[in-house]
């Protein structure tokens, strides 16, 4: 069964019928968005340049955003916009004014956590949908009502709740509740990214997007009156790394997410690259396609593979299996696990010819065994035989960054991303 994004699909599960959930991917900035569009999810989450919690990443401006809710609706995609910040009273006066303006665009839902910004939302536009970001810590069902009955349309539950606990909720709340999960991209050590180490080390608000990440810092023991001798806090070989979680990745998991009932899969990255937003997308997008397909075959070992290739740490399947009580998921190492080199995208193809115009990322040579990543496909090897200038003169490789230039590709589309083994 292809994949279709404007019709939702149903498996059939013995007498009952399943919903296949909403895939909702990251967008940093327009060019991770069209990323994430291209490569198959159903709904974007962006925030703009203030009031969302990944200030780090390019984000939005308004006029950017009017471009990116008209890639995804084009595209039959949805669009939300983050305001999931905890504001200061000094703040409401520059978010009354973005709300006003927002209003005039077409968002498909807000994610929000400060039920003053709830308010002002509802007072500005009354038609709003609203999203209860996860920094609310929804964790029961008790609480999943009174947001229902307050006028949220969806949930962004807790990370630390189980595959259990997430099932529980979804029996007993009503369907016209939408219930949202994270499943793949950074954990936090602290409950739902609610932390205070990045404001007393820099000054800089974690609950109000600008974490830096003091819980991946390496960590010194030193006597009051002796701080000329500091003692290293070992945990391993590597040192200490008590305070830095692991990355969660369900993709092995498919089958179980989707019978839980649950109406949309997230995956974390705002700040991540193109790249990642592409890879991920694509890989979760293809397990869902084959669960349709064919619900009690296992996943596909080479989404895995694809999940590995991007930016990331230790992978670990977060609190679904486990309690943050009986298991907290601490890396073993506290390093990045590179990605794989993104090298260009093709902006150009001529199927007679084989010839792609590409965009350069990163350093290509000829003679070079690169992979190459469509949407819907996992990665294949090709060579890299032929390399000329976007003149058309030969060359012998690409130095110079955003140059355009030609290679001989065999089956190949716009979009499609040429990265390192």
């Amino acid at each position: 069964m292809p994949y279709t994004r404007q019709k939702a699909q149903q498996i059939k599960m013995g007498n009952s019928k399943i919903v296949l959930p909403e895939l909702l991917s990251p967008a940093g900035n327009l060019e991770k968005l069209r990323y994430a569009v291209n490569y198959g999810c159903n709904a974007v989450y962006v925030g703009l340049k203030r009031f969302g919690m990944r200030a780090a990443a390019d984000n939005f401006t308004t006029e950017e955003l009017r471009e990116g809710i008209e890639y995804a609706h084009t595209s039959g995609a949805k669009l939300y916009v983050t305001l999931n910040v905890m504001p200061r009273d000094r703040e409401f006066g520059e978010l009354r004014e973005l709300i006003t303006q927002l209003k005039e665009l077409a968002v498909d839902a807000y994610i929000v956590a400060d039920i003053g910004v709830m308010e002002l939302l509802k007072n500005i536009n009354p038609d709003a949908v609203l999203h209860l970001s996860t920094q609310a810590s929804t964790i029961n069902t008790e609480t999943c009502l009174f947001w229902h009955k307050y006028g949220i349309k969806r949930i962004v539950l807790a990370r630390e709740l189980s595959l259990e606990e997430i099932t529980y909720i979804r029996k007993n709340t009503p369907e016209s509740l939408e219930l949202e999960v994270f499943v793949h991209g950074a954990m936090c050590v602290s409950y739902s990214g609610r932390c205070l180490l990045s404001n007393y080390f820099t000054g800089r608000n974690a609950n109000n997007g600008q974490c830096t990440q003091p819980c991946r810092w390496k960590y010194q023991l030193v006597e009051e009156k002796r701080s000329e001798f500091p003692i290293p806090i070992e945990q391993n070989d590597e040192g200490t790394h008590i305070l830095s979680s692991r990355d969660l990745c369900m993709i092995e998991h498919i089958g179980v997410l989707v019978k839980s009932g649950v109406n949309s899969l997230k995956i974390e990255g705002r700040v991540k690259s193109a790249y990642y937003t592409a890879a991920v997308t694509n890989a979760y997008r293809m397990a869902l396609t084959d669960y349709v397909n064919n619900p009690d075959a296992p996943v596909n070992t080479a989404y895995f593979k694809e999940i590995a290739s991007v930016s990331h740490r230790e992978y670990d399947t977060g609190y679904f299996y486990t309690s943050p009580l009986d298991k907290a998921q601490i890396c073993t190492v506290n390093e990045y696990i590179k990605e794989k080199a993104f090298l260009s995208t093709i902006e150009e193809y001529n199927p007679k010819t084989g010839m792609a115009l590409c965009f350069q990322r990163n350093k290509l040579c000829l003679g070079d065994t690169v992979c190459l990543l469509s949407p819907s496909k996992t990665a294949r090897e090709i060579k890299i035989n032929e390399l000329y200038d976007n003149e058309m003169n030969p060359i012998e490789n690409t130095p110079h960054p955003q140059m355009m230039f030609y290679t001989k590709i065999e089956s190949a589309k716009v979009g499609d991303i040429i990265r390192g083994q």
